[in-house]
C-alpha cells in the first residue's frame, strides 16, 4: 500500500511505478464512483491487483498478504480525518496494520512531523537518513526578499519584488519553467468597508467572502456560498461608502504576470481549476510537456511534483500562517516552505528559490532557506518540551456545534464542568471558546482542549462522559484524540 497526501500527486506516481514494475495497480481516492470503487476493491481482494496507491481511505484496502505499507509525505494534514468519527490519523492506523500484519513500514518525508521524529530519536522508529537529492541533483539556491524593503525601494506596494521579476525573465529567455506559490485562492481574499472598516463575510460562515474577478462575484471558501454581484453597499454601517477589495489570490497573480509579460504561458492550479475530474491531469500534463512557462498554485503544488525544468521557485507570502494561534504554526510553515523549495532544481539544472516576506529575521526563513531540519527541529521541540505539547503529551479536542449558538455554549458549559470533576488531577482542561471558525454552514462551533498523558485513558473517560451526558440532538459533539490543528 502507497499512501499520497493528495489527490493530485497520485497520476506521477502511478506513472513511476507503471515503468518500474508489471504488477497491476490500483488506484483509490474520494474522485472514485462507486462502481468503480468497487471494481478496485474487488480486485484487491481478489489479489489481482498487488499495489494499492491512494489517499487516507486507501489504508483499510483488503490487501492480502501485506508486505510493505509506505506512507509518502508522512508530515501532510490530509493523512488526519477531522470532519467526521472516528478522527483517525492514516500513519498511525499504517503503523498499526503494519505491526499487525508484520509489514514493514516506511514514513517518507523531507521535513517529518516532530512526533514521527521524535519517536525515531527515542528508538522507535529507524531512522534512514538521505543526505543527497535523486540523480545528484544540487540544493537550490534559496534568496529572502524583505518585502518591507521592497515596498520602499519600487515607492509602494508590490505583488512580485524585483530579483523575481528578473528570475522570471531570465527563465523565459532560457526556456525554463518558473512555480509561483500562493496558499489563497480567487482574485481578492476580502472586500472591506472604508468607512466602517468591516469586511463583507458569509452570512452562514464566521469569514469573509473571497472576490473572484473571472465571474465577478463574493464566495464563500468553507459553504460555496456566492453573492453576485458584489455589493455596493456596506451591511453593516448602510453607509454608500466605498467599499474596497483587499488581500491577494492565485487569479490576481495570474493577471499580474499577463500585465508584466504580456507573451507569457501561464496555468494556475487551484480548488478553482481543479473542480472536475480529470482536471488534475490535464494541468500536469500540460505543464509537463511544457504547454506553459509558470504554473501557479495553492499547497497542491506544493509537493512530491517533478518538473525538471522547473529551474525557480517564488513563494509570495507565507507570514500570514505563523501568525496563527497553534502550537503547530511554526512546524507547518516551515514544512511547506522547505517542500515547495524541493521543486527547484530538480533535473540536470541548478534551481533557485525566492522567498518574499516581511518577516525576513523570523528563524523559520532561516532554517526553511538552508533546509535545516535538524536545527529547527532542536529549537521547536524545546518548545514543545517546556510547554509540555505534543510528542511530550497527548491532546484531545472537543468541538460542540450547532443551530442555536447561547444552547450550544449552554451544553459545551456543563460537559466542561462534568469533566472538570472527573479528570484526573495530572490532566490540563481549558475553558470553552468559540472555535478558529466559529460558525460553519450556520452551525456555531465551540471547542474545548484536554492535555494529558495517556490517551487511552482519557478516550475511555470521555466515552464514559458523552452517554453520561445524553446531549440533546441539535448539538453536535466532535471527539478529535491528537488534533492536528488547536485553531479550527
Amino acid at each position: 500500500i502507497l499512501l499520497v497526501p493528495e489527490i493530485a500527486l497520485t497520476t506521477q506516481t502511478i506513472e513511476r511505478l507503471r515503468s518500474r514494475f508489471t504488477e497491476k495497480l490500483g488506484i483509490l481516492h474520494h474522485r472514485l464512483s462507486d462502481g468503480e470503487r468497487f471494481d478496485i476493491w474487488h480486485g484487491i481482494r481478489k489479489g489481482e491487483i498487488q499495489i494499492v496507491v491512494g489517499a487516507r481511505s486507501a489504508i483499510f484496502s483488503p490487501v492480502k498478504n501485506l508486505g510493505l505499507i509506505i506512507i509518502d509525505e508522512e508530515q501532510e494534514t490530509s493523512y488526519k480525518q477531522t470532519e467526521e468519527e472516528p478522527c483517525y490519523h492514516a500513519r498511525d492506523v499504517a503503523v498499526m496494520r503494519g505491526k499487525f500484519s508484520k509489514a514493514t513500514v516506511v514514513l517518507g518525508s523531507a521535513t517529518p512531523s516532530l512526533e514521527s521524529f521524535f519517536n525515531a530519536k527515542l528508538g522507535k522508529y529507524t531512522l534512514l537518513p538521505l543526505t543527497k537529492r535523486a540523480k545528484g541533483a544540487h540544493l537550490p539556491t534559496v534568496k529572502m526578499v524583505d518585502m518591507k524593503e521592497e515596498y520602499v525601494k519600487q515607492g509602494g506596494y508590490t505583488l512580485f519584488c524585483q530579483p523575481l521579476i528578473e528570475g522570471i525573465k531570465e527563465r523565459l529567455k532560457r526556456g525554463e519553467q518558473t512555480l509561483l506559490f500562493l496558499n489563497r485562492r480567487g482574485y481578492h481574499t476580502f472586500q472591506m468597508c472604508a468607512g466602517c472598516g468591516e469586511s463583507i463575510k458569509c452570512p452562514h460562515c464566521s469569514v469573509s467572502l473571497t472576490y473572484h474577478k473571472k465571474n465577478h462575484l463574493l464566495a464563500c471558501h468553507l459553504c460555496s456560498y456566492v453573492l453576485s454581484p458584489p455589493p455596493k453597499k456596506c451591511s453593516h454601517c448602510k453607509e454608500e461608502a466605498t467599499l474596497n477589495f483587499k488581500g491577494v489570490g492565485t487569479e490576481q497573480v495570474e493577471r499580474t504576470l499577463h500585465a508584466l509579460f504580456p507573451d507569457i504561458r501561464t496555468l494556475r492550479m487551484d480548488g478553482d481549476t481543479t473542480r472536475h475530474k480529470g482536471s488534475h491531469d490535464r494541468l500536469f500534463k500540460q505543464f509537463k510537456t511544457g504547454k506553459a512557462d509558470v504554473l501557479i498554485g495553492t499547497q497542491m503544488i506544493a509537493k512530491g511534483l517533478h518538473f525538471p525544468a522547473v529551474t525557480l521557485v517564488g513563494v509570495l507570502n507565507s507570514d500570514g500562517a505563523l501568525n496563527l494561534p497553534d502550537f503547530r504554526a511554526s512546524e507547518n510553515v516551515f514544512q511547506l516552505l522547505t517542500q515547495v523549495a524541493g521543486r527547484s532544481g530538480r533535473g540536470d539544472l541548478k534551481g533557485e528559490v525566492i522567498i518574499q516576506t516581511r518577516l525576513k529575521e523570523h528563524p523559520i526563513f532561516r532554517y526553511a532557506g538552508a533546509e535545516d531540519y535538524q536545527t529547527f527541529y532542536n529549537e521547536e521541540i524545546g518548545v514543545r518540551e517546556l510547554f509540555e505539547f505534543p510528542p511530550f503529551s497527548r491532546l484531545a479536542k472537543l468541538t460542540f456545534s450547532g443551530k442555536n449558538e447561547a444552547f450550544v455554549k449552554q451544553i459545551a458549559d456543563r460537559f466542561y464542568g462534568s469533566l472538570l470533576k472527573r479528570l484526573p488531577p495530572s490532566y490540563i482542561l481549558y475553558p470553552v471558546i468559540p472555535s478558529g471558525y466559529s460558525k460553519i454552514k450556520d452551525n456555531f462551533r465551540f471547542k474545548l482542549l484536554i492535555k494529558g498523558k495517556n490517551p487511552l485513558l482519557l478516550s475511555h473517560l470521555l466515552k464514559e462522559e458523552r452517554i453520561a451526558a445524553n446531549l440533546p440532538r441539535s448539538v453536535r459533539l466532535l471527539i478529535d484524540i491528537d488534533p492536528l490543528s488547536t485553531f479550527a
